[in-house]
């Protein structure tokens, strides 16, 4: 996947329908781990909710990995809205929970739906979603005497340097970037997401 949008940090809305609240938190996650420690978080600290439905849309290994629950509301009536909020976005590597606490007026099947959607798709709305873009990494292995010129060469060539790291008889180099690194001896491969050049 060449780039992709998500959000940072974490982030809440409450809704008031019929006397039911809805509460919605998302956060920016990196792994399927992180999205299960959110949702334990969220049940913890809104322990005495009627329900917690949990969701979630991450990037790993290349692939898009989807989650949710309707968390005991009928079935079709909590998960699949909220992932569908997140899809007609374009968010990955977020989690989310909506909570609710019963008003003591049912909803129906139908304003079920609408006030999961409508309580993540107000607080999506609100919130600053960032487009990140793929690039190359490389962590490069070479001797102290190679070391200043490497770094010469590679600037310019265009990439940028993220990091400098030596033991007692290798510098090493992380960088990002498209170019050719013929000559340097490459230890590390991969696929970095960085925040898009406004």
């Amino acid at each position: 996947m060449k780039n992709y949008k998500t959000i940072f940090g974490t982030h809440e809305n409450k809704l008031n329908i019929n006397r039911s609240i809805f509460i919605a938190t998302i956060t920016h996650v990196e792994n399927i781990n992180e999205a299960k420690e959110f949702f334990k978080g969220i049940s913890k600290k809104y322990n005495n909710a009627t329900h917690n439905c949990p969701a979630y849309r991450i990037l790993e290994d290349k692939k898009i990995v989807e989650y949710f629950s309707d968390a005991g509301e009928p079935s079709g009536t909590a998960g699949r809205p909220i992932i569908g909020i997140l899809k007609k976005y374009e968010l990955l590597n977020v989690a989310v929970v909506v909570t609710r606490y019963f008003g003591g007026i049912k909803l129906g099947i139908r304003g079920l739906i609408d006030a999961y959607s409508k309580s993540v798709e107000e607080l999506i709305q609100n919130l600053e979603i960032v487009k990140l873009i793929a690039v190359p990494y490389y962590k490069i292995k070479l001797n102290y005497d190679k070391y200043g010129k490497a770094m010469q060469e590679l600037h310019y060539k265009g990439f940028t340097i993220l990091n400098s790291t030596f033991d007692e008889e290798y510098a090493y180099i992380d960088l990002i970037g498209n170019g050719n690194l013929e000559g340097y001896e490459i230890i590390e491969k991969a696929t970095k997401y960085i925040k898009e050049a406004t």
